[in-house]
């Protein structure tokens, strides 16, 4: 059964036991991981030249060539069946390798990893869907979930649609999908579509090129240069019956294919976070450790040294989450949680880059062509930027999945569901310092309080008009969020404090974290206190109905 620390915290119990009780990875799995990490780089430091990229200069067919006879396309399948058998942390901590050369090339590995063939073959029984998935993964084939539509990733349903043909054997796609990762390249694409006959939605597995099947263009963002994400239309695409999986929607909302949806976001935008953020932790160390400003260090002045120990906290936490989230796999693998590292370490990330583009002052926001051209040392600070900026709105813009989250953790309520434990935060906590004791006993105040008003909102409004208050479902979620990353980053310290040499570094990490948090919370407490004023939505719509009385405008 899936572990679900959020639902607690949101009922009021901090789970600490729970929270400590991480699985240790074996060390069969860090030595898999290891050398697949070291024989990624050697493909890496060979195929792609991370400047060039950025440049526009697209991944080439080699490349992929070298990936896939590595076991790259396969990553978590055993090595008996042609993959490298990683544990799920294991794989992540390749995807971060391959962001922290390109993050393109991370993009690119997460996108036909996380919803490709091997993904779903250990799920699949015998027969021709099975079969085909099989054949693509033997050829190397890249692959991709189309799924997105110009409509908006947010809608529920599908404008794709799927008739059936007139001899009866299969479907008819048509439609546009837009924001595909690896739509230009893929050989094999998991798509989504409404079937005409029922009003429900299907996965079909179409095999490009194909009749009917276009690239329209490859998408251009001002980061993340060098994926091949595409706009992809299909008129009147046939795919057999045997290529497509069953209607009832199993594929979004029952395991195991929810979760493969949620682990592809963890690999996509979790892993080139954190890779993003822990390069610009390195070159912030690395720039303030050679400047100085009237005759003193840079690093010697208070609010340098308060941005950088505020971004290595922020990795420090980043990392926690993340090694919480993967530790557990298969039934046990807690799907919130893994939902919740999407916002965690994109927005972590945006912070930790962003100090770093201030601290270098100009060269910060200097691209790194510029400065090499000059011939100073070129980090690509505001590269990272723009990349992070991509990671916050990818995988569902952040905002928007703030409110997702939230109506999900809300409906626990209307259904009456209960914490699993309850209880008061165990003695192993005295392994923390007494300023960490102090943070846990705010996070444990903290959780009961987002309890009282979560009873409190469920039980004055029914749910439509709670799911209707939309600012109200951002500010809970952003509250849970920021105390399951405290509650993480202090059993993780606690773990440390009794196992690690390292436990003073341990817990200072944990208390910067932890103060940094309860600052933003502090005004997240207040906005969930009080309704939005009036004046947003007069103001928002008389905008929109062009009621400016030029005062907006020059």
């Amino acid at each position: 059964m899936p572990l679900n620390i959020l639902r607690d915290m949101i009922h009021g119990t901090l789970p600490w036991d729970r929270l400590c009780a991480l699985p240790e990875a074996s060390d069969a799995d860090r030595r898999s991981a290891d050398q697949a990490v070291a024989a990624l780089q050697e493909i890496l430091d060979e195929h792609v030249d991370p400047r060039a990229v950025d440049a526009g200069r697209p991944l080439d067919d080699a490349l992929v060539r070298a990936l896939a006879d590595a076991g790259f396309l396969a990553m978590l399948l055993p090595r008996e069946d042609g993959g490298l058998g990683l544990s799920e942390h294991g794989a992540f901590r390749v995807y971060e390798t391959a962001a922290a050369h390109s993050p393109a090339v991370s993009m690119m590995l997460a996108g036909h990893n996380s919803m490709g063939p091997s993904t779903y073959l250990p799920t699949l029984p015998d027969g021709p869907l099975r079969d085909l998935l099989a054949r693509h993964l033997a050829e190397g084939s890249l692959s991709a979930i189309a799924s997105t539509e110009p409509e908006g990733a947010a809608n529920t349903g599908r404008t794709a649609v799927a008739r059936r043909s007139a001899d009866g054997t299969g479907h008819l796609l048509s439609g546009d999908k837009v924001f595909i990762t690896n739509g230009s390249r893929a050989r094999l694409l998991a798509v989504t579509a409404t079937i005409e006959e029922s009003g429900q939605v299907g996965l079909f597995f179409v095999e490009a090129p194909a009749p009917g099947f276009e690239v329209v263009a490859e998408h251009e963002f001002m980061g993340l240069h060098g994926a091949p994400t595409a706009h992809i239309r299909m008129t009147d695409v046939f795919v057999p019956d045997g290529h497509m999986v069953s209607a009832h929607e199993q594929w979004r909302t029952a395991s195991p294919f929810a979760e493969l949806h949620t682990l592809a976001r963890v690999y996509l935008i979790s892993a080139p976070s954190m890779a993003l953020a822990r390069r610009s932790l390195a070159w912030a160390r690395d720039w303030v450790a050679t400047r100085r400003v009237d005759g003193k260090e840079l690093g010697s002045y208070e609010a340098v040294r308060c941005m950088i120990a505020a971004s290595a906290a922020d990795v420090y936490a980043m990392d926690s989450a993340v090694r919480w989230a993967l530790a557990r796999q298969g039934t046990e693998a807690p799907l919130w949680e893994r939902d919740a590292l999407k916002n965690i370490t994109s927005m972590g990330a945006w912070r930790v880059t962003d100090r770093t583009v201030s601290l270098l002052g100009a060269q910060g926001y200097e691209s790194a062509r510029g400065k090499a051209a000059r011939g100073v040392p070129d980090l690509p600070a505001e590269q990272a930027q723009r990349d992070v900026r991509g990671l916050r709105v990818g995988g569902g813009v952040d905002f928007n999945l703030d409110r997702v989250l939230a109506a999900r953790l809300l409906a626990t309520y209307y259904r009456g569901e209960q914490p699993d434990v309850t209880g008061p935060v165990t003695p192993g906590a005295t392994a923390l310092s007494a300023a960490n004791q102090g943070h846990l006993a705010q996070v444990e105040r903290d959780v009961r309080r987002l309890a009282d008003a979560c009873r409190a909102l469920t039980a004055s409004l029914p749910p439509a008009e709670l799911l209707a208050r939309q600012e109200t479902l951002i500010t809970v979620n952003r509250i849970v969020t920021e105390l399951f990353s405290q509650a993480v980053v202090l059993a993780r310290t606690a773990h440390t404090a009794s196992a690690d040499a390292a436990a003073p570094l341990a817990q200072d990490l944990a208390d910067v974290h932890c103060d940094a948090s309860q600052g933003r919370l502090a005004g997240l407490w207040d906005r969930l206190a009080r309704d939005v004023p009036a004046a947003y939505p007069r103001l928002a719509q008389a905008w929109m109905d062009g009621e400016s009385a030029g005062l907006l405008h020059i």
